[in-house]
């Protein structure tokens, strides 16, 4: 009887073992929500994919191709951290992603954002599409492609003339020409047939509400009070501020270069600069290194304020080159995601809190490798 017991506990610790932690999936996705959005929810345009309802095999499947360098995107391995996951770590965060059901939630429906004719998009569809993406667009596993309902249309434009272009490999298959005779409308035109895909996954009625995972932090050793009418509301710090550590042999020079240099690239305009620890030294005060860089894009300051004027507070957006007690050097921002934590808010105003803090990021990267 105990040896059938040992025997039965033997067997079923490997797979109790590699049971996924979905608490500490909703740890790591906060990395991952600076640039995806804090309910794996992506942001029209190019950059920023839908991961929410992806299944986990493909999620698996693209960190690997990342890790392995069949895919890149230097921002991402950088603020990320994954090369340096372990298998359990992704599985974590992969099974959290993929429980994010928000396609049943209309307010998260992907409407026909690209300028094609989804009639005739059908067609295309379903001669070169369906047989691994299938004919709902829930994509096949057997066949590790990935759904297309639901996924940005732009995003998934920007990946066909990857594929076209042999930037990436379709289907892994290094000679796959599945769009090579493929016009730019025909491909927009089946992209929009695409994003009707995930109307049929919507609940009436439903509300997506996000899982509360992670256990509660300790209590503050004083209880924050309310705030007066007026006065000034406390929130967790700890959860807006993102920081990079310069790569060794990169100098605060170096770093600020960089950054510069990538912000005129993103077409973001230094709007002022303090060099904190040279004034005090000015003064006679010893300290640390800090200097505070303000960028700003007027247009995405406008849509933020629009929505609700607690956004000013934000604007511009700043990067603090901070010397630690080591005498180490820090890049930290804060962090727009934080804004949308809580609450639904209108797709505009999300799109631009991502898009803000890919920038910032991009920024943030190029002065702690201090390369642009």
């Amino acid at each position: 009887m105990i040896r059938s017991l040992l025997l039965t506990l033997f067997l079923t610790l490997p797979y109790a073992s590699m049971a996924a932690d979905l608490a500490n999936g909703e740890r790591i996705n906060k990395n991952c929500a600076l640039c995806h959005g804090i309910f794996g929810q992506g942001a029209t345009g190019r950059l920023s994919p839908r991961l929410a309802g992806l299944p986990e095999y493909y999620l698996r499947k693209s960190i690997a191709d990342y890790i392995s360098g069949k895919r890149s995107n230097p921002t991402m391995m950088k603020t990320s951290g994954l090369a340096q996951m372990s298998q359990q770590e992704i599985d974590d965060v992969t099974a959290y992603l993929s429980s994010l059901k928000i396609a049943r939630d209309q307010r998260f429906n992907i409407l026909q954002s690209a300028p094609g004719n989804p009639e005739n998009g059908e067609e295309l569809y379903m001669d070169d599409c369906k047989t691994c993406h299938a004919k709902d667009g829930m994509g096949k596993e057997k066949k590790d492609s990935p759904p297309l309902a639901g996924q940005h249309p732009e995003y998934l434009f920007q990946s066909i003339q990857m594929f076209k272009g042999k930037v990436r490999e379709h289907a892994d298959d290094p000679e796959d020409e599945t769009f090579t005779d493929y016009s730019d409308q025909e491909v927009l035109d089946m992209l929009a047939f695409a994003a009707t895909l995930d109307d049929t996954l919507v609940v009436p009625g439903e509300r997506f509400m996000p899982p509360r995972l992670m256990a509660a932090r300790p209590p503050l050793p004083v209880p924050p009070r309310p705030a007066p009418s007026g006065g000034l509301r406390i929130t967790d710090i700890t959860q807006t501020v993102a920081q990079m550590e310069l790569k060794p042999g990169v100098t605060r020079e170096d770093a600020v270069q960089a950054m510069l240099s990538k912000a005129v690239e993103l077409n973001l305009k230094l709007v002022g600069s303090q060099e904190v620890s040279r004034e005090l030294e000015a003064r006679g005060v010893e300290t640390p290194f800090l200097a505070i860089y303000q960028f700003c894009n007027p247009m995405d300051a406008r849509t933020m304020i629009i929505n609700n004027p607690i956004f000013a507070s934000y604007m511009p957006c700043r990067i603090s080159l901070v010397e630690d007690a080591q005498g180490k050097y820090w890049l930290m921002m804060l962090n727009l995601d934080m804004l949308i934590n809580s609450q639904l808010l209108p797709q505009a105003v999300v799109d631009t809190a991502i898009k803000v803090n890919r920038q910032m990021l991009d920024i943030m990267v190029a002065g702690a490798t201090g390369e642009f």
